[in-house]
């Protein structure tokens, strides 16, 4: 049975710019005894030093994983914001990338690995009417009939699956076919490009259908000319759109 578990903040008195940054403690515990008990010596410092606060959520979460999943976003989002975090060492290995971790394990700016990249971006623009021998998908940010949503963290060949099926593409069309961009729906950033080889199989989704799925010999080269990141200029149409020397 999951064990319940709180999330418990020590919040350091305000600093002036000379005196550093304002340092904060996030743990958690399997009971709220344990935001009084002993804790590395940073912590303990903190916590007793005078103008500290000390938070708790009102109401447990339902797991220690969970917890630990708050409490990873918390030092994180501290790190931003400019604060100095301080955490139990021994958490270190579940809150933390294993090449993220620091000599002192105790405080430093932190990637958790409960947080991933919503969607990958660049800085630059890919035009519609610059792309030749392309057809442009778009991808709306939810999972779709089991397949993968456009979350960042998923590769190549884990959002092909996604990116490459099922469209409807006539089939004068498809000899002309060499790349396929995928482009998030509302934010127009481009999830992914990928070479296409029409002499390929087009596989029809259903006998009854003219849907296909785009035949994309290397799926974990998702990112063709470099476009993956940027901000897609052009048209999205829900069935997908193509080069101007297509259309």
């Amino acid at each position: 049975m999951a064990e319940k578990t709180w999330l418990y903040i020590y919040e350091g008195a305000p600093r002036s710019d000379e005196e550093g940054r304002r340092s904060i403690y996030i743990g958690i515990g399997k009971s709220m005894e344990r935001v009084f008990e002993s804790h590395n010596a940073d912590a303990e410092r903190l916590r007793d030093a005078e103008g500290t606060l000390i938070r708790q959520t009102v109401e447990p979460f339902s797991s220690r994983e969970d917890a630990l999943k708050a409490e990873a976003i918390a030092i994180h989002v501290a790190s931003l914001m400019g604060l100095d975090p301080i955490y139990a060492a021994e958490d270190e290995e579940e809150l933390f990338e294993k090449d993220d971790r620091s000599v002192t394990n105790i405080q430093g700016t932190k990637t958790s690995k409960h947080l991933g990249p919503a969607i990958f971006t660049r800085p630059g623009e890919v035009a519609q009417d610059e792309l030749r021998n392309t057809i442009i998908v778009p991808i709306s940010a939810d999972s779709l009939e089991g397949r993968v949503s456009a979350f960042g963290g998923n590769t190549g060949e884990v959002f092909i699956e996604r990116a490459a099926q099922y469209w409807n593409v006539a089939s004068d069309k498809r000899p002309k076919i060499w790349k396929l961009v995928a482009v998030l729906t509302k934010a127009h950033v481009i999830l992914g490009s990928w070479e296409v080889d029409p002499s390929l199989e087009w596989e029809l989704a259903d006998p009854d259908t003219t849907c296909i799925r785009i035949p994309v010999p290397h799926p974990e080269q998702d990112d063709v000319d470099g476009f993956k990141g940027k901000r897609y200029v052009g048209t999205l149409q829900p069935r997908g759109v193509y080069s101007p020397d297509i259309a």
